[in-house]
């Protein structure tokens, strides 16, 4: 587990309870996400270890991610801790998920909770979730109300469209909730009196603090002084925890997509233009800042892992060897695009227990990881082209580049070989060693290029020219010199 920080904001205890407060809160921008999971984990983690007496999760956000939800769940299901959800503004979808895990629900006044259908982003729009994920959601709605008291039955109007839910009159004025279907299916003289649908069927139960008090699921309050002096605490009583700098960077990372996309973009650049122009620089670092940002974060939001980073580290040595060992568009360089889309692909998906092709809601996730990974790939090619000839006229590139152009125009033309006759039998002295090309001093003090044949010559000896074979001059070591 990654290490997760933590600011205990808190005055010294004064009274006999030790009350510690985790704020489950978009902050009006973000979702129930994995750092905001983890954190949250690690926090009831160590309230357990430092004997806390009670935990108040205050709730303000519309909802998230359903797997990370669950992480939390599943930990506040097990914590030996009495726990509260406090309503401040909202608590909808994961954030009721996360309420009904909770031993209580407090809400303050003029606050809401509901609307918990699993959804899920296709390439048509907002659906659904289909039955094979809600399914395994149903059953944890189940053991959330099991485990804490609540009415299963009311639970699912907030997250199933398609239940019914009736209140029912019970024995001595008490009330209970049943569903259509479960009531329907009673004989006649078994039906307890119907007093009131709570939730028709085709719509999602949705309640503000009065309706969710009066339905016996939360009490309401004034605010949250009125709570506090109800439950005889103090401000002094509590330890408010808040996010540390860096998790509040990683939340902000993992939460904007268009963060990857341009990070992505440059990154791709920066490894473009450092191959057209060898050497590690600038575009090179800035190409190893962009992705160790991108893989770094993806890593500590629990998405990617080192088998992603090797797969791209893999991509771009078949890139160098494509370019550099194998000239040519071939296998190489087909398999580092694969490898480089493939691995940045599998950075962005979650790790939600199954193959990424085994259910509906990872195909959806897969197809809008791939769509948003292809535009980056074909704005980055499209950039290159557009910035390659300025890129091309920077000066620390004109010094690993070859600027001027050799033309017959410009005095440049190909030192060929004269006269072969003349050459053939005239002997001189290598100028430096051949292995086995290189310089062979002429007597007449002209200055040729060279192949021996026969292999390695040391510099300084005498050679003689004993053959001409089209631009090639073919020497070998004067006998006896």
């Amino acid at each position: 587990m990654r290490f997760v920080g933590w600011i205990l904001m808190a005055m010294p205890l004064m009274a006999g309870q030790k009350v510690l407060v985790i704020p489950v809160s978009d902050n009006g921008k973000y979702m129930v996400d994995q750092v905001q999971a983890d954190w949250i984990v690690e926090a009831l983690d160590r309230a357990e270890e430092q004997g806390y007496d009670q935990i108040i999760l205050t709730i303000d956000t519309f909802g998230g991610v359903v797997f990370s939800a669950r992480e939390i769940t599943e930990r506040l299901l097990r914590v030996d801790i009495p726990t509260i959800a406090y309503v401040e503004t909202k608590a909808i979808s994961a954030g009721t998920f996360i309420a009904f895990a909770c031993d209580e629900i407090v809400m303050e006044e003029k606050t809401t909770l509901g609307d918990a259908q699993v959804i899920m982003q296709t390439a048509e729009g907002i659906e659904e979730a289909p039955e094979k994920i809600v399914t395994v959601f149903r059953s944890d709605w189940k053991k959330a109300c099991d485990e804490n008291g609540h009415s299963f039955a009311l639970a699912q109007g907030f997250f199933d469209a398609a239940a019914e839910v009736l209140r029912v009159a019970g024995a001595d004025d008490t009330f209970s909730f049943m569903l259509r279907d479960e009531w329907e299916l009673l004989d006649e003289p078994d039906r307890p009196k119907i007093l009131e649908i709570v939730s028709k069927s085709g719509q999602l139960l949705t309640l503000h603090s009065g309706e969710a008090d009066a339905l016996g699921i939360a009490t309401e309050v004034a605010d949250f002084n009125a709570f506090l002096e109800d439950r005889g605490l103090t401000e002094g009583d509590l330890h408010r925890l808040e996010m540390e700098t860096n998790d509040k960077i990683l939340r902000f990372l993992g939460a904007n997509t268009w963060i990857f996309f341009l990070l992505t973009i440059i990154g791709l650049n920066g490894l473009y233009m450092e191959i057209k122009a060898p050497g590690f620089g600038i575009p090179g670092l800035t190409a190893l800042i962009c992705f160790a940002i991108v893989f770094g974060s993806k890593f500590m939001l629990g998405t990617a892992s080192p088998i992603e980073i090797a797969l791209f580290a893999l991509g771009i040595a078949m890139a160098l060897v494509e370019i550099f060992v194998l000239p040519g568009f071939g296998i190489f360089g087909i398999a580092s695009i694969l490898l480089v889309f493939g691995s940045l692909l599998m950075a962005t998906l979650p790790d939600i227990g199954e193959i990424p092709i085994d259910s509906d809601l990872q195909w959806a996730w897969l197809k809008s990881s791939a769509l948003v990974l292809s535009a980056a790939f074909a704005t980055s090619i499209a950039l290159f082209a557009i910035l390659l000839p300025s890129f091309l006229k920077l000066g620390f590139v004109q010094r690993r580049l070859l600027a001027t152009e050799l033309t017959a125009t410009a005095g440049y033309v190909m030192d060929t070989v004269a006269d072969r006759t003349t050459l053939k039998g005239q002997t001189g002295v290598a100028e430096g060693d051949l292995r086995p090309a290189g310089k062979l001093r002429l007597d007449d003090d002209r200055l040729l290029d060279v192949v021996s044949d026969s292999g390695y010559i040391d510099d300084g000896t005498q050679l003689k020219v004993v053959a001409i074979d089209g631009n090639r001059v073919i020497v070998r070591p004067v006998q006896g010199a």
